[in-house]
């Protein structure tokens, strides 16, 4: 399974979706690779403090630009599960991340701003599925409040909703602390202490829609 993280908005969460879903994947046994399209390095990073942790390790490479696509179709035949971490942008790297993917899951916060940028998304899908029909794509709302009285989350689904070529995620991912913790540690969020079972619980749903199975392990 290829999957890409990509967005158009910086901060949306695409890193720290992208980095769980790596470990829980390797946590239940497969051969994953990140692939960091990010200059920012921030998976990298994750990665690297996962290792020295003894942690199931992660491997991570770096690659941008537009060989990106080639070199993901030649790392696909090395890896079972391969996540590809985009950077914020109109960039080369979503165009042949998403020639490649099997999933495309878009992290958005429930702003205005935010789910703007979802029409310029819907179309680049659009285009690649013209040669990639086997590409599935969610917005999955992020960093969402959990004010039971906030109105932006439901607001924020009706307009996706709108978008033609992308599924709306029917679960929210709520604004928590273990989240923002975990990853500079190198970890996901069901191996951060104090557990957070909410995150847990959330981070499985996620990965349900991405890899069409529960989450089998949470590393304990």
């Amino acid at each position: 399974m290829i999957v890409a993280v990509i967005g158009e908005k910086g901060g949306t969460g695409k890193t720290t979706f992208s980095t769980n879903l790596a470990g829980l994947r390797a946590v239940a046994g497969r051969d994953v690779l990140v692939v960091d399209a990010d200059r920012q390095g921030s998976a990298s990073y994750w990665a690297e403090a996962r290792g020295g942790k003894g942690l199931k390790p992660v491997t991570c490479v770096q690659k941008f630009g537009e060989g990106l696509a080639r070199a993901v179709r030649d790392m696909s035949r090395r890896y079972e599960d391969i996540v590809i971490d985009i950077g914020a942008g109109d960039s080369k790297e979503i165009e042949g991340a998403l020639r490649v993917a099997d999933r495309a899951i878009i992290p958005v916060q429930p702003t205005g701003l935010d789910v703007w940028t979802l029409g310029l998304l819907d179309d680049r899908i659009a285009e690649a599925k013209v040669a990639n029909d086997g590409l599935k794509a969610w917005v999955v709302i992020n960093r969402a409040s959990s004010n039971p009285k906030d109105g932006d989350t439901k607001q924020a689904h009706t307009a996706i909703s709108q978008c033609e070529n992308i599924k709306v995620a029917d679960f929210v991912v709520r604004d928590r602390v273990s989240f923002k913790r975990a990853v500079p540690e190198g970890m996901v969020v069901s191996e951060y202490r104090p557990a957070d079972n909410k995150a847990v619980e959330e981070m499985d749903k996620l990965y349900k829609i991405v890899f069409g199975e529960e989450n089998g392990s949470h590393g304990s």
